[in-house]
């Protein structure tokens, strides 16, 4: 897990919550954040509001029911519908949730051709954590 993860995690830990509000990062309940992690959430800001934002956009396209077919070369296809994903695999590619495509570029050429085989051979759902 990176950095920005982790701060954002620490937030939620003190019972606190943590929004984009671009160009600001807005702290719910800041009393319950110790200063040193409010030190560290200033630092780290741009990154921190990359990921919020980031996440925000995953979330409204998995409620579009959007997915990334991803083929070994390289290609991709967005697919919409069930008879798309199936043309898709019979085609070669392998079907990605959008958090499971942003995570697959953001892996090793080694790590995505092991997650490729994973989802090849299990078909199943990814949990990242």
């Amino acid at each position: 897990m990176n950095d920005v993860q982790q701060l954002i995690d620490a937030v939620h830990q003190t019972g606190a919550t943590l929004r984009a509000e671009p160009p600001n990062l807005v702290l719910g309940s800041p009393e319950r954040v110790p200063a040193e992690l409010k030190a560290r959430l200033r630092e780290h800001k741009t990154e921190i509001l990359r990921r919020l934002e980031m996440e925000r956009r995953l979330r409204r396209l998995e409620m579009t029911d959007i997915l990334v077919a991803i083929s070994d070369k390289g290609d991709f296809r967005i697919v919409q519908t069930d008879a798309h994903a199936h043309q898709a695999v019979i085609d070669g590619f392998t079907i990605y949730s959008p958090r499971d495509a942003y995570m697959y570029v953001n892996l090793s050429d080694q790590e995505r051709r092991m997650l490729q085989q994973f989802k090849r051979r299990f078909s199943g759902t990814t949990e990242w954590k």
